[in-house]
């Protein structure tokens, strides 16, 4: 009997030792593909993929963490997401078992799935989701998957044309890949940043930006990154007369960058180039060339955006030689895709518009039918225009705060001119043109009310937002309870959460005590006075006086009111 027990304590002994040594080694294949992960993303994915059978019989710590790097290691490596499957099951495991960097990293991935599969809204609730998962003040944080994030946050309301929101983005991204010296990563994010910036109309700050990054990307030895860079600044240069800034980094881009085949034509994916190069000469007021790239982008034109641009390099083409029939059929290309284009970007934004544009657009479509075919031709141009006007203002005053030197606005204000040539030209209704008049007045007032539902649609948001997490909650009983009072580390906790949504708070921090602060802070957060009061330990009179004293240091009013404090501090 004893030996028998003996046999079977030493075979369970065995049996332990072997899986024990088994996850070991998985482990440790684990911790070397994640250290290939930034360098070499091709092999650390290959090498997690062979990994997968093996996977499937260990543990679900060990497989979920597979899965995490594998998709990690996916995403690095450009390999596309088709589904939001794994994601989901990423952020259901970590959202109870992992680490705030782990739970971070699974929203991203999500995020990530989403954004391959082109539904930016989604990604964007994801990438915050990653952002309020990660812990800042936290001496372990991944600071930089943190600017990474952050970094591509901006990249969407860059790409939604929200240039402000962008730039304060990428700025958070700087500061947490600053936090992780990614030397790398804080250059690029500076030259996105200076895109945004160009949109906002400040081209000299832009290029000059952009000049400092492609230097220290030389510094560095890389000259691929240096002329990556450079190949954009072209067409500003030569919007601004410098011709040879503009040549040589033409020939810098197409030299170094790597994207240029052996028969000198720019690889697949990247025709826009030739936008580039047509507005380059067309500047210089080589026409016959500019026309050649133009054309051969419209050829090559595989996204809205390529044919986009080809369309509206080539009216401006044709307008400068007043041949007004192909300056009418490539405006229609033009209004087509900016159409298209801008109702994509801004479906969410522009929905109410966009109906009121489309019912005006039908409407005038049936007074159309009953006139005579050339009639019919222009008004159906008129039309287009005030559609698309009418989305341009949407984006205009949502959006880039009344700043008209963007590109689309540049571009849209010449298309218009031309346009109106035409139009002056063929078109005899002046019924007609009153009626545009009229509609582009109701235009302006639709979107004028937009505007501010929209603002205040936003506020509510954050601050519904802010009122789930822990930490407000934790408050919100407080002040109901009248038992407990916030800790040094609850209140610390608050205030970077609050300042994520709104960094306007954290710039009256710096002119303010700590008590005058939290009574900022609170205020915003919705907090009734009386539960103020209780959280703070302080008098209603105590309560009263400061906000006055605030409402006048803050604000700068003649006479302190503490209900104006109230109102500007949650209007910010």
């Amino acid at each position: 009997m004893m030996k028998t027990l003996r046999k079977t304590y030493i075979f369970l002994f065995l049996t332990v030792l072997t899986a024990c040594t088994e996850y070991h080694d998985f482990e440790r294949r684990l911790s070397v593909a994640d250290t290939l992960m930034n360098e070499q993303p091709d092999s650390a994915y290959r090498m997690l993929c062979a990994m997968n059978e093996e996977a499937n019989h260990l543990p679900e710590a060990l497989r979920m963490r597979h899965l995490l790097l594998r998709s990690n290691a996916q995403n690095k490596a450009n390999v596309l997401f088709t589904s939001d499957s794994i994601g989901n099951l990423l952020v259901d495991y970590y959202n109870q078992h992992g680490s705030p960097n782990e739970r971070m990293l699974a929203h991203y991935i999500k995020g990530c799935a989403y954004r391959d599969m082109d539904d930016l809204s989604a990604t964007l609730d994801c990438y915050n989701n990653a952002v309020f998962a990660a812990v800042p003040s936290s001496p372990d944080c991944n600071y930089d998957q943190l600017g990474i994030i952050y970094k591509q946050i901006a990249a969407i309301f860059h790409k939604r044309v929200m240039s402000d929101e962008a730039i304060q983005a990428y700025e958070l991204a700087e500061r947490y890949s600053l936090k992780a010296k990614d030397t790398v990563n804080i250059l690029t994010i500076w030259d996105e940043k200076s895109n945004s910036l160009l949109k906002e109309g400040y081209i000299w700050e832009a290029l000059f930006i952009k000049e400092d990054v492609a230097r220290k990307f030389r510094e560095m030895n890389c000259p691929q990154n240096a002329a990556k860079i450079m190949g954009l600044c072209v067409k500003w240069y030569a919007r601004q007369g410098e011709f040879d800034k503009a040549k040589a980094a033409m020939e810098e881009y197409e030299t170094h960058s790597g994207y240029f085949l052996e028969n000198g034509d720019i690889e697949p994916g990247r025709e826009d180039y030739y936008h580039i190069k047509g507005v380059y000469y067309f500047q210089k007021e080589m026409l016959d060339s500019a026309h050649y790239y133009f054309r051969k982008l419209q050829k090559n034109a595989k996204t809205r955006n390529s044919q986009y641009l080809a369309a509206w390099g080539l009216t401006r083409f044709y307008n400068r030689y007043g041949k007004q029939d192909s300056v009418a059929k490539y405006a229609l290309q033009t209004l087509k895709h900016f159409y298209k284009i801008s109702t994509r970007q801004n479906q969410q934004n522009a929905q109410a518009v966009y109906n009121y544009s489309r019912y005006f657009e039908t409407v005038h479509r049936k007074e159309v039918e009953a006139k005579d075919t050339q009639l019919r031709f222009f008004k159906w141009i008129v039309g287009s225009i005030a559609t698309a006007f009418g989305l341009t203002l949407l984006i205009l005053l949502l959006h880039l705060r009344n700043r008209k030197k963007t590109q689309t606005i540049e571009g849209l204000n010449g298309l218009i001119e031309g346009m109106n040539k035409v139009i002056s030209q063929n078109a005899t209704d002046l019924q007609l043109k009153e009626k545009l008049e009229e509609s582009v007045s109701m235009l302006e007032e639709k979107l004028e009310s937009y505007r501010k539902k929209e603002k205040i649609h936003s506020r509510t948001h954050n601050l519904n937002t802010l009122q789930q997490q822990p930490v407000v909650k934790r408050m919100i009983e407080m002040g109901k309870a009248r038992k407990e009072y916030p800790t040094y580390n609850d209140w610390h906790t608050l205030y970077p959460l609050v300042e994520e949504f709104y960094p306007q708070l954290a710039v009256l921090r710096k002119d303010i005590s700590d008590a005058e602060y939290q009574i900022c802070v609170l205020t915003k957060l919705g907090f009734r006075l009386s539960d103020i009061g209780h959280l703070m330990n302080v008098s209603k009179a105590y309560m009263s006086t400061t906000r006055k004293r605030l409402s006048e240091k803050l604000f700068h009013t003649d006479e302190g009111s503490a209900k104006l404090f109230d109102q500007r501090i949650k209007e910010l």
